[in-house]
Order: structure tokens, then sequence, then C-alpha cells
């Protein structure tokens, strides 16, 4: 059996893999099993343990994960020296019945022109897992925290998907953390608020985002939130730093007419957050990034020699903003 699995969010791809591959294996070990990350593996490694079945094992699983080879982009994938899809599409043309191979890659789309997803649709499957929809999240915590014996309503549900904004894995640990704290009681949305905390990088996102809108008392309003959780100040002005940064290289990308999915790849994010960036942009003059970098370094260095507090300077920077 092959199955390739894609998802912008490769812990969907992979929860979805281990739950097969854990109902089809619950015993797993070092003659059944083997996992290759391939950002540092040959495909001519893969191949090779594809066509390995150890004596005494009547059947064996292979996860092989980062597929960027198969995934859909502007640019040719290049491959390492002395290797090429050669003999792993060989396998896939004919596959060992008796071996179970997972191929998942973080990616919106897979490469349908690819010969080795070519075979694949053949000889296995190829499926891609969309991320859940927000009710999905709602309904799915809900039910998770009942099976655990503890109960949460809609609105604290609704709070803890807004805090890991997407983030599967972190939801499925905040989840576990959610039912050791309550131990069977109800969890309501202060204890949501309260155990988990909101993914400092995404409010730092958010709040570069607020603030190229325009709206600095969104921006304050985070940074208020933030304060709540002791949020260190420094740390959100490199934070905020790298996403005005991160706003320039987009700029260089798109001018060079990347697709918002091959700017993700490139710069290891999402095309969703590319394209808010895009959108943002519009607003923002040419010269803006640059003086803002400025001020926000200058506001880094009067809090580290004690010209200001660090929240009379970063409540500052956010006053004195203009894009």
């Amino acid at each position: 059996m092959i199955l390739v699995l894609y998802s912008i969010d490769p812990q969907m791809a992979r929860h979805i893999a281990f739950k097969s591959i854990r109902k089809d294996f619950p015993v797993r070990d070092e003659f059944n099993y083997c996992s290759f990350n391939m950002a540092v593996t040959t495909l001519n490694e893969l191949a090779d343990e594809c066509n390995f079945l150890p004596l005494g094992t009547e059947r064996k699983c292979i996860l092989a994960t980062d597929c960027a080879f198969l995934a859909k982009s502007k640019t040719k994938y290049k491959y390492q020296k002395d290797d090429g899809p050669e003999k792993l599409l060989e396998y896939c043309k004919s596959p060992n019945a008796f071996i179970d191979l997972y191929l998942l890659v973080h990616a919106e789309e897979v490469d349908e022109k690819n010969p080795i997803i070519k075979a694949v649709v053949n000889t296995g499957s190829v499926k891609g897992i969309p991320l859940p929809k927000p009710e999905e999240w709602v309904a799915y915590a809900v039910k998770y925290l009942s099976a655990k014996g503890s109960r949460i309503d809609n609105d604290a549900a609704r709070e803890l998907v807004a805090r890991v904004d997407g983030d599967y894995g972190r939801f499925l640990n905040d989840l576990d953390k959610l039912a050791c704290y309550a131990n069977g009681e109800p969890i309501s949305i202060k204890a949501v608020k309260m155990l988990i905390t909101p993914k400092v990088e995404d409010d730092a996102f958010a709040m570069s985002n607020a603030l190229t809108r325009g709206d600095v008392s969104k921006a304050m309003a985070i940074y208020k939130d933030l304060k709540s959780f002791g949020v260190d100040e420094i740390r959100l002005l490199n934070m905020l730093a790298s996403q005005f940064f991160f706003m320039d290289e987009v700029r260089y990308l798109d001018a060079k007419g990347s697709s918002s999915y091959d700017i993700g790849r490139e710069l290891s994010t999402s095309p969703k957050r590319v394209e808010v960036t895009l959108r943002n942009l519009y607003r923002v003059k040419p010269d803006s990034i640059s003086r803002i970098l400025e001020e926000l370094y200058a506001t880094e260095k009067a809090i580290l020699t004690g010209s200001v507090s660090p929240e009379f300077g970063f409540t500052r920077f956010l006053a004195n903003y203009s894009i």
C-alpha cells in the first residue's frame, strides 16, 4: 500500500498517518517500522528501504516526511547529488503488497504531473488533508474533552481555537493540558484564558498587520493582552522587527513574480500569511519599512540603556507609529 498525504499543516497529515499506522502496526520495532525525513534523506535510500523486507517480518511500514519533491511548485525541485526519482518511481509502479509506504507532503497541492504521483494514483492513493473549519475545531474539542470526562462549552472551546490559531499540534497538546487541569470538572472560558497562552509570534504578526492598517488602538489592545501574560517588551520588539523584515522579503519576492505558495515555501510559512502580508503592503510606502526598523532599534536601545521603562518605551513606539 502506498499513501500520499498532503496538507498545508504538516501536523494534520502526520496525525492522519499515525492514526492509520497505530491501527495496522500496534507493535512497532526496528524490523517492521522505519521513518525518514526526506529533507536529509535521498530518494535512493528510501527506494532501497522499500525493496527490503527483513526475514521473519510479515509486514513493514515506512513513513517518509517532508516529501517536497512531490509538492506543486513554480520552481523545479533540485535533487541531492547522485540522487533522483528513478528507483522510487519504479517501486511506486509495482509496490510490495506487504509494505505500507506513507509519503507526507507539506504543501497546499501536490504536482499531478510528477511521475511518482501519477504512479501512486494507479497503485495507491493520494489524499489532501484540508484544515478543519473553525466550528469543526470546536466540535472536536468538545468531543475530545468529553471522552476525557470533562465538559467545555462552545464559547470556551472557541477561545481555545482562537488561541492556537490553526496550529493542529498545539491544539492537541492544549486539549490534554485542559483535561489534566479540569480533572473531570467543567472548563470555563476563564480557565482557557488562564492556561492557554496566546501564540506570541502570531500576536506579533497580528500587531504588525494592525499597524500597517493604521489601527494603532488594535495594536495597543494586543499589547495589553500580551502584558497580562508577562510578555517581555524586548522580545516583542525583536518579533515586530522580524515581521517587518518578513514584509520586506515578501515585497522583494513578489516583485520577482513569485506566487504566494512559492513565497511561502521560500520563507517557510503559509501562503495565507503571505497573502495577508501582500494585502497590507499596498498601504506601505517603499521607504517606510526601513524607517520603522530604525524606530524599533531606537526603542530597544532606549529600554536596554535604562532611558525609559520597557512599558513606556513600547507604548511610546505604538503611539508615535506612522506608516
